[in-house]
């Protein structure tokens, strides 16, 4: 298990949480990838036979799912193992003229566990799907678990239209609740290099306080803020293409109370 893992930003984003000592946990399923949240139910899709009545019966499991993720909301933020990638400054960090802040993992992760939020985020390490079969396989055995004997109930109508009948117990709309989280822990192996780890919160709109929204690229989107203690913050590295000088930088950490260890990046870097 790794030791630290590594939030790359903006300056913006840097300054707002040396100041805030906070981090943003936004909305996952309104991130860039359009395939967020979907690579782990395509493949549990993909396993059901295509004969007419098991694809009525996948159709009910896509809508058991979708209303689901219509019920809860996905936040969260991202980390990587590698604290100076160049994927990571381009992707993530303004081309490179942002900073990338690395913390104690186990620090971390004993903070979210104890925190008194409620409900809680967790911290979790990011399956890279083609990679290891048997997490994918356990993650879509809770998905036939959460999900499978509704679904049989669907019956198609016409234009399009079905119904269900459904009667929905807390017990059972909580393990289908943490089914659909776990579409939220998986990738394709095309992003494997970014090796990621994710502090992420799946839980009902309503029982989230202090949810605000703003503007974003796709229109208004919620996101959360998570206070995070710079005790464990290990240190702070200086995008490729970020002007700044490393003096301003550590008199900058230093004003707000953050002993962390400095360094300009090492990546080669061509715009």
């Amino acid at each position: 298990m790794v030791d630290e893992i590594t939030h790359y930003c903006s300056a913006s984003v840097f300054l707002s949480f040396i100041k805030s000592k906070q981090l943003w946990l936004t909305s996952l399923s309104q991130s860039n990838d359009h395939l967020e949240g979907r690579w782990l139910l395509r493949r549990w899709l993909d396993k059901f036979d295509p004969s007419n009545r098991e694809q009525e019966v996948r159709r009910g499991a896509e809508l058991l799912v979708e209303d689901v993720l219509r019920k809860n909301v996905a936040l969260g933020t991202c980390f990587s193992e590698q604290s100076d990638l160049l994927s990571q400054w381009r992707g993530y960090a303004r081309d490179g003229s942002g900073f990338s802040i690395t913390f104690d993992r186990k620090g971390l992760e004993e903070f979210v566990s104890n925190s008194k939020n409620d409900p809680k985020p967790l911290l979790s390490k990011i399956i890279y799907g083609q990679n290891d079969w048997t997490r994918i396989n356990e993650m879509i055995r809770s998905l036939w678990e959460a999900f499978g004997e509704d679904a049989k109930k669907f019956s198609a109508g016409p234009n399009g239209t079905g119904s269900m009948p459904l009667e929905l117990s807390p017990e059972k709309f909580a393990h289908q609740r943490a089914a659909a989280r776990n579409l939220f822990t998986v990738k394709d192996r095309a992003f494997e290099e970014e090796k990621e780890w994710r502090l992420m919160l799946f839980a009902p709109w309503q029982e989230i306080p202090n949810l605000e929204y703003r503007d974003s690229i796709n229109g208004v989107s919620p996101f959360l803020k998570f206070e995070i203690p710079t005790e464990i913050v290990r240190y702070v590295t200086i995008g490729p293409t970020n002007r700044a000088p490393v003096g301003t930088i550590q008199a900058a950490l230093k004003s707000n109370g953050i002993k962390a260890g400095l360094s300009k990046s090492e990546a080669s870097y061509r715009n």
